[in-house]
């Protein structure tokens, strides 16, 4: 399992386990993206557990819609070979 893939895991089951909600992870182009559901209130213990599980991501952020607030997160994959540069698998 590459690199990218392997954080990708990581941070899925660390939204997880800080939200209480089942986190996704999707694969695109040069990238994996996980997201998670919020629960409506979070205690100030579980913000800074959140942030420490951000803080892996190469870029994250926070979307609120009609249905709820969603966090998510992206980790960059490596180039392993020419053939396979898009690939986080």
């Amino acid at each position: 399992m590459r690199a990218g893939k392997v954080r990708a895991v990581a941070l899925a089951a660390g939204l997880t386990a800080v939200t209480g909600r089942e986190a996704r992870t999707e694969e695109l182009p040069g990238r994996v993206r996980v997201t998670a559901a919020l629960p409506e209130r979070l205690t100030e213990a579980a913000r800074r557990s959140l942030l420490t599980v951000l803080a892996d991501a190469d870029r994250y952020g926070h979307d609120v819609t009609a249905r709820g607030a969603v966090v998510w997160a992206e980790i960059d994959c490596g180039r392993a070979s020419t053939r396979d540069v898009n690939s986080c698998s």
